[in-house]
């Protein structure tokens, strides 16, 4: 029994595996006799479906006698052949039927066909194919598997039923007519009348601006899934004959070739028949589907795939079969914005980006959306039925013209009637305190089309608050979990925004921890840490924040080093915070400009009271709970007066976005960081200058500090990172004192190795390729007159994200060992 023709390559494994033990079984003289001559896999006939395995007569070789060829048992062989009727009945009942996927089609669903005239029951004899043009009988009877021309064997019903519905699901008719004709005498007559789709010879695309013409066509005529049943191999396989089930086979030292016949129909029409794009060129053929379907099918794939929402065809096919296309990308004819004042509409409108004319996309559409949320951070976008439901459904209609041409055009259907606001239920009174605060982000696309209009709603935003958890861990306060929380109050006339924040965190009785022989130590390290501000955005005057804040907590020097998390998780698993705290208690005020979107400077007032804190023991954490506490350096107590100048600069920055923190140093920048590496080349600095004077002493100190870092990529997926960190100053406090080592501070080393400086030079390069990344680290302290020997450290990583990272790193003087230092990393301090 013969497989269906996609089982045709095990069935030929299985001979070939068969053949081979069989000669192995035979002794080393006689090896049997294989026909050589190798059988041909023809286009299957309409009468005639049979699988012939044929067995052709084996080569001679030069080489052997032909005597040893003859097999005595050939009479026998007849004897257990099976019955080809049997065969051919099997073979007809497993075929796939490839243009049969209606799942109507069940038999237990779909009853035969009954052919009755006067209450007698008729079988045609006899099919008629009529209309073809380009097709013809011969091809479209062997597509289908129907009986030849001239067959006189009678169609049961159900045979009829399924070869109307095998002609229909080729996709090459636009129509398929049956007529029976019965005459008085003579047999019946199943005459089928063919209408077939249009066929394109060559094909023009017009109009396209931004999306290659080739890429289009090749939506417009996809290459055919595959013909005579091989849709299921690779698209990089162009050759599908008989060739590819012939094999020749070697068995002690004879050679032989067998050969399967394709029992079966083609499941599909062959891809010559189509009208298709393969390897960048046209091939010309029917549209299978039609060529208004096939239209239809490209445009929706260009407004729902690539988001050409305004996007129309147009074509024109000539008698000869030439295609003119003509592609609209869609272009905008207004930017609205309702229920605003006139100058602020402009506004929006600048915000957004986008101008009539402009070629429309659902992306530009969405990056406008974050740009106006960005720039005018006091509206958001509310309201209107977004893009994708407002989004109409398209249609191709075809016009026939009396020469033969025939003209296609684009015509939009009715607007989808959204459940939005037949679903809306009356606002309860109690939710309108809900929403006063957002305590997340609501956003809609708040953007609609009106033809070619499009429409923008907008409204002033609401106050805002946002919660963020504080999970601190250090060696003076052990685990101190707290909470941060930020209020926007927004003003609908851009005038003045207001911003509230506060944050604390409470050390936690753990682990038995304390200060040994000093409870009250131990008590005034536990206090809670407080912190609370208010400022104020003034656009009008260029004023990024004005404001002022009080404070009473633990503090440190050292963020620009290590983020805050990074530390608080390895000060928990592994004693190693690479940080010094102390305590700060005082209040600041502080205005920053941002004269440009790239550009702040400030300055700050600062009075606070500084004390320095001790470690607890033992130390609070998962492993190496039997290491010393991590030791915490002293400061310079007392209460200090000084004003910090800054200037900033950042390539990346965003217009409207914040600035400015609670846990503000001059170590650190104000603008926030802006996501991952782009593939453009960027720039970011600052220059802090901070005078000051501890109250009661005459003395007075200033520390200046530059931090550049720029970004400089090589390729798609390389670039180049290179910083320069120099600060220096004169009579400095313990807590203001230049220290390198550690990480992000001269990695390999260990945490300020070389501390009690006046001055530093810090320099890093790193590479990145995909995910890896190579750096090395330079840098030098000066302290007592002097400077130290240039150290250097090298290291290697591996990147998850742009922040999230494995970094190795090794120093390279005397101490240098082959262990690497190696910390997994999740955020990035330049």
């Amino acid at each position: 029994m013969l497989l269906p023709p996609r089982m045709n390559r095990i069935l030929l494994c299985l001979c070939l595996c068969f053949v081979s033990l069989a000669a192995l079984a035979q002794p080393a003289g006689d090896a049997g006799t294989l026909p050589s001559d190798a059988g041909a896999l023809t286009a299957p006939s309409g009468d005639a479906t049979r699988s012939q395995a044929r067995a052709p007569k084996d080569e001679e070789d030069p080489d052997e006698d032909p005597d040893e060829h003859e097999d005595p048992d050939d009479d026998n062989d007849d004897d257990n052949d099976n019955d080809p009727d049997d065969e051919d009945a099997t073979a007809r009942e497993e075929c796939p039927d490839g243009f049969d996927d209606d799942d109507d089609s069940n038999p237990s669903v779909l009853a035969p066909l009954q052919l009755d005239v006067n209450g007698k029951g008729l079988a045609p004899t006899g099919l008629a194919l009529v209309g073809l043009h380009h097709l013809t009988d011969a091809q479209v009877r062997a597509l289908v598997g129907a009986p030849a021309a001239g067959a006189t064997e009678p169609l049961s019903p159900k045979e009829v039923q399924t070869l109307l519905r095998k002609l229909a699901g080729t996709g090459l008719f636009a129509h398929v007519a049956p007529r029976l004709r019965v005459s008085e005498q003579g047999p019946a007559l199943l005459e089928v009348t063919l209408e077939e789709y249009p066929t394109v010879t060559s094909v023009q695309v017009q109009g396209l601006q931004d999306l290659p013409p080739q890429e289009w066509l090749e939506e417009l005529f996809p290459r055919p899934p595959g013909s005579f049943g091989n849709d299921d191999e690779d698209d990089d396989d162009d050759e599908r004959d008989v060739e590819e089930f012939v094999a020749t086979v070697r068995i002690h030292g004879r050679r032989a070739k067998v050969s399967i016949d394709n029992p079966c129909p083609p499941l599909h029409p062959p891809r010559e028949w189509l009208a298709h794009i393969e390897r960048g060129q046209f091939h010309p053929g029917i549209v299978q589907g039609g060529l208004d379907a096939a239209l239809e099918r490209s445009l929706n794939e260009l407004r729902d795939d690539e988001g050409y929402l305004l996007a129309t065809v147009s074509a024109t096919l000539s008698h000869e079969g030439a295609l003119v296309v003509t592609v609209d990308e869609g272009r905008l004819e207004a930017v609205d914005v309702p229920g605003v004042e006139p100058k602020m509409a402009e506004r929006v409108r600048e915000a957004l980006g986008l101008s009539p004319g402009d070629v429309f996309l659902r992306s530009d559409a969405r990056r406008a959306v974050d740009r106006l949320e960005s720039r005018l951070r006091f509206l958001r976008t509310v309201g209107g039925e977004g893009l994708n439901e407002e989004r109409r459904s398209v249609k191709v209609v075809e016009e026939r013209e009396a020469t033969g041409a025939r003209r296609y055009r684009t015509q939009e259907q009715e607007r989808r009637a959204s459940r939005r606001d037949e679903d809306k239920e009356p606002e309860e009174p109690e939710s309108r305190w809900r929403k006063l605060f957002s305590w997340h982000d609501e956003r809609e696309e708040g953007i609609t089309l009106e033809g070619r209009r499009l429409v923008v709603h907008v409204r002033a935003r609401r106050p805002d608050l946002s919660v963020e958890l504080l999970p601190v861990h250090t060696q003076v306060t052990g685990f101190a979990p707290g909470l941060a929380a930020e209020l926007r109050i927004w003003d609908p006339k851009d005038r003045v925004h207001a911003t509230l924040d506060a944050a604390f965190f409470v050390p936690l009785r753990l682990g038995g921890q304390r200060l040994p022989d000093d409870p009250e130590g131990t008590k005034r390290q536990r206090r809670v840490s407080l912190l609370g501000g208010a400022k104020l955005h003034v656009p009008a005057l260029g004023l990024a924040e004005v404001g002022a804040q009080v404070h009473d907590f633990t503090d440190t020097s050292d963020r620009w080093r290590l983020g805050d998390i990074d530390s608080y998780v390895y000060s928990f698993l592994i004693n190693r915070p690479d940080r010094d705290y102390f305590r700060r208690k005082g209040f600041a005020a502080f205005a920053t400009w941002r004269p440009a979107r790239s550009w702040l400077a400030g300055a700050e007032f600062h009075g606070d009271t500084y004390e320095s804190l001790q470690a607890f023991t033992p130390p609070l954490t998962l492993f190496r709970r039997d290491s010393p506490p991590f030791p915490n350096a002293p400061v310079s107590e007392g209460r200090f007066h000084s004003v910090v100048l800054r200037a900033e600069y950042d390539s990346k920055a965003k217009p409207g976005s914040p600035v400015g923190s609670l846990f503000r140093t001059p170590e650190t920048s104000l603008f926030p960081r802006e996501g991952d590496r782009t593939r453009e080349p960027a720039l970011r600095g600052l220059v802090t200058l901070e005078v000051g004077q501890q109250v009661g002493v005459d003395t007075r100190f200033w520390k200046l500090i530059g931090d550049a870092v720029l970004d400089l990529p090589v390729t798609w997926h390389s670039g180049l990172s290179v910083r320069l960190r120099v600060a220096g100053g004169q009579d400095l406090p313990l807590q203001k004192q230049e220290a390198l080592g550690g990480w992000s501070a001269l990695r390999g080393f260990g945490f300020k190795d070389f501390r009690g400086g006046d001055a530093s030079v810090l320099g890093s390069a790193e590479y990145r390729w995909h995910a890896f990344g190579v750096f090395a680290d330079l840098g030098a302290v000066h302290a007592a007159s002097d400077w130290t020997d240039p150290r250097l450290g090298v290291g290697a990583s591996f990147h998850f994200t742009d922040a999230v990272r494995v970094d190795a790193a090794w120093r390279t003087d005397e101490k240098a060992r082959a262990t690497p230092e190696a910390r997994l990393l999740f955020v990035r301090t330049f």
